[in-house]
């Protein structure tokens, strides 16, 4: 009997650790690095991208720290550009010293899901040969999931080969007469720090009237030496169907007195397009906003995001920018049902395009309640005391000096009364107390309590429309008759107030 109850007890335990682990490893997400591993020669600078793969999960963080080793490699810059994260709880950043490179982002809801899920990109140097190798710790990878669970399974680190500089026998003394490193220059990629899709570079360059040779060489470092001789002074060199990627050109001209200084000349290619296009609408509940928010994403593994673009319909593309709260808002919107497309661009301005999907934006619509007949046979009366309220302040406005000087001959004349014949002062206060009696009771007294009530409704009813009225105003401005409307019941409002 006690056996059979402690094999329960292990069944039951053994189940909660398969819901507790088991179901965990079904969104069990991954940090990698690309590339991975390659070969480097000292002084080359690489760029390596920390990329996620979600394996299926939705999520809105991660956090890692990188560890490299600072005697061989040295972070000269990480950028942010095209990544997935519009929000940084810690501000991507690197050590040299200790040798770590650091970061904590994340992005709203509904988050991200895919596998190639840029994150930051790190651009290294390579300071001395050896085996250099990327390492991920103290990584999370949170859920977007309400509770922010941790779905990280593993990190994969990355290799590197580092080769040493390529020994060059020092010459005795300069070689006096020979060509300085030419100048050169590129029609269709002129900015080496700029990512261009054109796979077919062209280069030229001021060749001097005594050159009569040169060498030539295209590769991925900064500092090659040519090797593919011409025995003519050629001045421009055009390439074709270049693998993407950083490549540098590298050109030495030869005169009679030997070879001259090297020129290098770096340029980038991206011909490939973003990937997992996604577009949500981030307040789907306001159909009425003007300005309908989206939360975007893409992904480019090599010269990452750049920005995205909208349309509506066949109008024009309308570039979009992010706001405080890391959404995309349209540009303002009629009332109707319209197409949206979105494009995702990367640096090199290649592009992916959504499919056309449906958007409604609804127009504010102004319910007037029904009136009550009573209403309509009041109205008129409303009016009367508005324009006697209206009359009353304007006569105190125009006649303000002569209103002045009665309040103070009236202020003698009662002082000259109150203190030479109390009596008549008593029977005067009497009669301003009966006096403001009777204009209390007609202005109040006079009201059974039917028409009390009934004000009092009317009185709802005006600031029910006053609510509505204001809460177009904070959307878009009032049209002029809308204007003349809010006035009115404004004023309307007033009166019943006092009364």
């Amino acid at each position: 009997m006690k056996e059979g109850r402690t094999q329960k007890i292990f069944l039951l335990f053994g189940f909660f650790v398969f819901l507790l682990f088991g179901a965990r490893a079904a969104d069990a997400a991954t940090l990698y690095f690309s590339p991975s591993s390659g070969n480097f020669t000292v002084g080359n600078v690489f760029t390596v991208n920390v990329l996620v793969n979600t394996e299926n999960a939705d999520i809105n963080n991660a956090e890692t720290t990188v560890n490299f080793p600072s005697g061989l490699l040295e972070i000269i810059s990480i950028s942010k550009s095209g990544s997935i994260f519009s929000l940084w709880v810690d501000e991507p950043t690197f050590s040299n010293s200790v040798g770590t490179l650091s970061f904590n982002g994340g992005l709203p809801t509904p988050g991200f899901k895919g596998t190639v899920g840029k994150i930051i990109s790190a651009t290294f140097r390579v300071k001395r040969a050896g085996s250099a190798s990327l390492v991920f710790s103290s990584a999370a990878v949170r859920a977007n999931d309400g509770y922010g669970t941790d779905v990280f399974s593993s990190g994969a680190q990355a290799s590197f080969n580092l080769i040493g500089e390529e020994k060059i026998t020092p010459v005795p003394a300069p070689v006096v007469g020979v060509p300085a490193a030419p100048r050169i220059s590129s029609s269709t990629h002129p900015d080496p720090e700029k990512w261009y899709s054109n796979n077919a570079p062209e280069f030229s360059w001021t060749v001097p009237s005594d050159v009569n040779a040169a060498r030539l060489l295209y590769d991925k470092f900064s500092n090659s030496r040519p090797t593919v001789g011409y025995n003519t002074a050629i001045n421009r060199k055009s390439l074709s169907d270049i693998a993407d990627g950083a490549w540098y050109f590298h050109v030495q001209l030869h005169n009679n007195n030997g070879w001259g200084e090297i020129s290098h000349f770096k340029f980038q290619i991206d011909t490939g397009l973003p990937e997992n296009l996604e577009v949500v609408r981030a307040d789907p509940q306001d159909t009425t906003n003007p300005n309908p928010k989206f939360n975007l994403r893409a992904a480019d593994s090599l010269s990452g995001v750049d920005h995205y673009e909208a349309k509506i319909d066949h109008g024009e593309s309308t570039r979009l920018s992010i706001d405080d709260s890391g959404y995309y808002p349209l540009p303002s919107q009629t009332p109707g049902k319209k197409q949206l497309t979105v494009r995702a661009y990367d640096q090199a301005g290649n592009y992916i395009e959504s499919s056309p999907q449906e958007l409604q934006v609804e127009a504010i619509v102004i319910i007037s309640p029904i009136k009550p007949a009573w209403y309509v046979g009041f109205e008129p009366v409303l009016e009367l005391l508005t324009k006697v309220f209206d009359a009353i302040i304007n006569l105190i406005t125009a006649h303000l000096i002569l209103f002045v000087a009665l309040l103070a001959i009236g202020g003698i004349l009662g002082q000259l009364v109150s203190k030479g014949i109390p009596y008549f002062a008593e029977e005067i206060k009497k009669l301003q107390f009966i006096a403001s009696e009777y204009r209390a009771s007609k202005k109040l007294k006079k009201l059974d309590s039917k028409t009390k009530l009934e004000l009092k409704i009317l009185e709802k009813d005006i600031k029910k429309e006053l609510e509505l009225l204001n809460k177009i105003a904070s959307h878009r401005s009032l049209h002029s008759d809308e204007q003349y409307l809010r006035n009115k019941l404004e004023k309307y409002y007033s009166i019943l107030r006092k009364l």
